[in-house]
């Protein structure tokens, strides 16, 4: 084998394009996952839905709305302007925005154990394919009435429940550990960049689209998702030794950075360590925190258009613009926060543990404070609360560029998909829970209403951060260090020779 003296350059290497893929992937898996709270903002008639309110408690609603109006900096007669077709009310939309996770949550694990087992690249390239294909097919459903909606978006998520254990299991063998961070943290801000590339897109695809406004952004999203799934199954191998791209430098090197972590190709039939797995409290706090970081993604994810309309006034346009832009400081923080870990690490500053507590730390307190001080805005300071949203999806790049998530790949090694599998099970459950608690709470869609759903956000961001802090690790666990059988053959020579 080949001695690797140093590090083939990242640039423009094998590398480089699996995190390229990688990004656009993620980007995608965020487009279809959001593209249902954008799109239901056009597709409800918020009239029929508003008069019959008005007539179950007409003078509770009249006098908080016209109280509410006189104060507001921006007009709100945009909100009888855009009416879509379907009168359902807060109950059911809160059910069609759950039903993806109901999916989400059931692939997490399966996901992650048929990646350990055969790979991640066919896992993640046929989730993203059939995830597209109902996508295309939403808008059929949705003329058919909310429970076939429902039942359509419930399998999208099945699909994309297998997405990011999957990704994670090919990160294994293509991010060594010293460029680790810059990887995840680089591909994973697709995931913002969706976002920021979803909210306006949609927003602008509900009043200019064809084919009635809203079913563009379905079809639309859906097209370009096969598009990626087909180049990805293409291009992109599970590992450096199946690569047909890749130069024989930089798969020397990325086999002996396998080696280094336990991470053999040719080794023997992997049983999987399920008992250490729960009984490890690094994992445990690998789950805490990602639920308590998804309970506030998850809240802006399905809910911001809404509070964007109900709360700070905003018109459907001006609302995917402004629900965009805390994203692009999401995605912009990440990225560079993942290449300042990595000096930070490189250069000695800080331990590895002591720098996924602390990226952890700020990326949920952060956050906890922002949502506080929005749940005191009203429509009377609307850029305020863009601010606010903005400094708190910001800072929660910490959290994203060098934290639990990244931690994954630190102590799980060839187990790394499947932990992330069970990590996104937990953090799934916000997406399920939230918009339900949303809906009861926020049913005349006010401030005040509004301002309880934040307040239990930041107590949920505080208790994540203060249980990572207690049980992080940072180097790979003993049940995940698996040795090769070039290994066990050199040591039996070495017992014979004694």
């Amino acid at each position: 084998m080949v001695e690797v003296d140093k590090t083939p350059s990242f640039l423009f290497s094998t590398r480089f394009v699996v995190t390229v893929m990688a990004f656009f992937g993620y980007c995608l898996q965020y487009m279809l996952k959001i593209n249902m709270g954008i799109a239901i903002v056009c597709m409800v008639n918020n009239t029929a839905l508003r008069e019959a309110s008005v007539s179950d408690n007409h003078s509770k609603i009249v006098v908080n709305t016209s109280v509410l109006d006189s104060k507001c900096k921006i007009s709100s007669s945009h909100s009888s302007g855009l009416n879509g077709n379907f009168v359902w009310d807060k109950s059911i939309q809160g059910f069609i925005l759950a039903s993806y996770f109901y999916g989400y949550i059931i692939t997490q694990i399966p996901g992650g154990w048929l990646s350990t087992k055969y790979g991640g690249k066919n896992v993640l390239g046929l989730s993203m394919l059939i995830a597209s294909i109902f996508t295309i097919v939403t808008p059929f459903t949705a003329r058919w009435g909310y429970i076939p909606l429902s039942v359509c978006r419930f399998i999208i998520g099945l699909a994309h429940g297998a997405f990011w254990p999957a990704q994670s299991s090919i990160f294994v063998f293509w991010a060594p550990i010293k460029e680790r961070t810059i990887i995840l943290g680089t591909s994973t801000s697709g995931a913002w960049i969706g976002n920021i590339i979803a909210l306006p897109l949609g927003a602008y695809l509900c009043v200019s689209g064809f084919d009635g406004g809203w079913p563009s952004i379905f079809y639309i999203f859906g097209i370009v998702g096969c598009v990626w799934s087909i180049l990805f199954m293409f291009i992109i191998s599970d590992t450096p030794e199946t690569n047909r791209f890749i130069t024989e430098s930089e798969k020397e090197y990325l086999i002996n950075e396998a080696k280094k972590i336990g991470q053999a190709k040719n080794s023997k039939k992997i049983s999987t360590p399920w008992k250490q797995i729960f009984l490890s409290k690094v994992c445990w706090a690998t789950f805490i925190a990602h639920f308590c970081n998804n309970w506030g993604n998850y809240l802006y994810l399905t809910q911001l258009p809404s509070f964007m309309k109900d709360v700070l006034k905003f018109d459907i346009k001006s609302n995917g613009l402004m629900s965009a832009i805390p994203y692009v400081a999401c995605a912009l923080f990440t990225a560079v926060l993942g290449i300042v870990s990595d000096r930070l690490m490189s250069k000695n500053i800080i331990s590895r543990k002591k720098l996924r507590k602390l990226f952890n730390g700020i990326g949920l307190a952060v956050p906890a404070a922002a949502v506080i001080c929005l749940s005191f805005v009203d429509c009377s300071l609307p850029y305020l609360g863009v601010a606010c949203l903005t400094v708190g999806l910001a800072f929660n790049g910490f959290y994203w560029a060098a934290g639990p998530l990244v931690n994954i790949n630190d102590i799980g090694g060839k187990f790394s998909g499947l932990i992330f599998g069970i990590t996104n099970t937990f953090g799934t459950l916000p997406g399920i829970i939230c918009p339900f608690i949303v809906g009861f709470i926020t049913k005349n869609r006010t401030q005040a209403e509004w301002q309880i759903v934040f307040i239990i956000c930041a107590c949920i961001y505080c208790v994540g951060a203060l249980v990572y802090w207690i049980f992080c690790e940072s180097e790979i666990q003993p049940w995940a260090v698996i040795k090769n059988d070039d290994d066990d053959d050199v040591n039996k020579k070495k017992e014979n020779v004694f």
